[in-house]
C-alpha cells in the first residue's frame, strides 16, 4: 500500500526502500526521499517550514531537506492511512566533506548562526521565544486538573498511585522552572539583545539523521524547526544524554566547549539553559502519552518509562544541583543564579 499511495501522489516508483530512523524512506530515480507523519512534527505551518527551509539554503546550509509536493501541489498526501509529508533528501556532494568531520556541537553552533535573524511571519505558529513560561504554565494547569480528577475517582492502577504522590513535588519543580524564566527576564541586563534563530522541537544526538550512503547524521528535517532560543537545542541535548544509557560527564561537557568555541552562550543564554533542565519535561510527556493512550501496550510501555523517570529523580536532583560546577568552564555560567532548595542536596 505504501508504494501504490507513494505512486498515486507523487508519480515516483519505490525502487528501493529503507528506514531513516523511524521513518520509512525509498529511492526513486536516484534521489532519496522520506516519508514523516504529521503527527511526529513540530507542528508548524508549512508555509513556516518554508520560509526556515529557504532562509537556511540563503545563508549557506547545504544539508537540509526539502517538502516535496504531490502532483496535485498539495504538501501533505495520505499515505498508508497517515497523513504526512514527503521530503526530499539532499544528494550528497564534496561540500559536505567539512561538515562530516565536525562535531555535534560546532555543528549545532554553526547552524544557529545560519538560523539566526529570520523573520518569522506575525501569526507564526512556530517562533516559541518569549513563551516557555506561558507553554508551561498551560501544561502544568491540565497535569493538576488531571491530578485533582484522579484524587476524587481513587487510583486504580499503579501508575495513578504514582503519579498522585509525585505530583506535588514535580508541580513544585515546575514552578521553579517558570519563576526562573521570569525572573531571568526581569534581571538580566542584556534580555533586548537576545534574538531568536532556527532551532529543533526537540534536539537530540539523532535528531538529524544519516542520508543512505553516509554514516554521520547530518541531514535537518524541517518538520523538526521551530524558531526560539539557541538555548534551547543546548538545554535539550543536554538533557538528552542525561537520560541516556551512556551517559557521561565529559561528552556533555565536550559538547559544551564545541559549541561554545562557536557560539558563546550568553548569560541569558545560560539562565535559560538552566531553567529548561529545572522543567521537568519527561515527567509531562510520559503521562501525557500514558493518559492520553488506549492502547494497552502503549500504556505498559509508558508505565514503565514513568516508574523509570521517578526511580531517577534523586540522581537528576544531583544532576542539577552541581550543574554550575560540571560547566564551570564556560564563563558566562559564573553570575547564573542557584536553586536554594537544590543546593542543600
Amino acid at each position: 500500500m505504501f508504494e501504490r499511495n507513494i505512486y498515486d501522489h507523487y508519480q515516483l516508483y519505490c525502487e528501493e526502500r529503507f528506514m531513516l530512523g523511524d521513518y520509512e524512506g525509498f529511492m526513486a530515480n536516484q534521489d532519496y526521499y522520506v516519508f514523516v507523519p504529521i503527527d511526529r512534527t513540530a507542528g508548524q505551518s508549512i508555509q513556516d517550514m518554508m520560509l526556515m527551509t529557504e532562509h537556511l539554503k540563503t545563508t549557506g546550509e547545504r544539508v537540509v531537506a526539502e517538502v516535496f509536493p504531490t502532483v496535485q501541489k498539495q504538501s501533505v498526501a495520505l499515505i498508508d492511512g497517515v497523513d504526512g509529508y514527503l521530503l526530499k533528501l539532499p544528494n550528497r556532494s564534496e561540500e559536505w566533506r567539512g561538515e562530516e568531520e565536525e562535531s555535534l556541537g560546532h555543528a549545532l553552533a554553526f547552524f544557529h548562526y545560519k538560523g539566526a535573524n529570520i523573520q518569522s511571519g506575525r501569526h507564526s505558529t512556530s517562533n516559541y521565544f518569549g513563551q516557555w513560561k506561558f507553554i508551561w504554565e498551560k501544561r502544568l494547569t491540565q497535569l493538576e486538573q488531571w491530578y485533582q480528577k484522579m484524587l476524587q475517582q481513587l487510583p486504580q492502577t499503579e501508575i495513578d498511585d504514582a503519579f498522585i504522590m509525585s505530583f506535588p513535588y514535580y508541580m513544585g519543580l515546575t514552578e521553579n522552572a517558570i519563576q526562573y524564566v521570569a525572573d531571568s527576564d526581569i534581571d538580566e541586563p542584556y534580555r533586548a539583545n537576545e534574538q531568536s534563530v532556527i532551532c529543533h522541537h526537540c534536539f537530540m544526538e539523532n535528531t538529524w539523521v544519516s542520508s543512505p550512503g553516509v554514516s554521520k547524521s547530518l541531514v535537518k528535517l524541517p518538520t523538526d524547526f521551530i524558531i526560539d532560543h539557541p538555548s534551547r537545542d543546548v538545554a535539550e541535548l543536554i538533557r538528552h544524554e542525561f537520560y541516556s544509557e551512556d551517559y557521561s560527564e565529559e561528552k556533555i561537557v565536550s559538547f559544551i566547549y564545541d559549541y561554545e568555541s562557536v557560539k558563546p552562550l550568553t548569560a541569558y543564554a545560560w539562565r535559560m539553559v538552566y531553567a529548561r533542565l529545572l522543567f521537568p519535561l519527561k515527567y509531562f510527556e510520559t503521562l501525557e502519552n500514558y493518559y492520553g493512550t488506549q492502547l494497552r501496550n502503549e500504556r505498559l510501555f509508558y508505565g514503565e518509562q514513568f516508574l523509570d523517570l521517578l526511580d531517577q529523580e534523586q540522581r537528576n536532583q544531583t544532576f542539577l544541583s552541581h550543574f554550575h560546577e560540571l560547566v564551570g568552564n564556560s564563563e558566562m555560567i559564573i553570575g547564573v543564579p542557584k536553586v536554594d532548595w537544590l543546593q542543600e542536596i
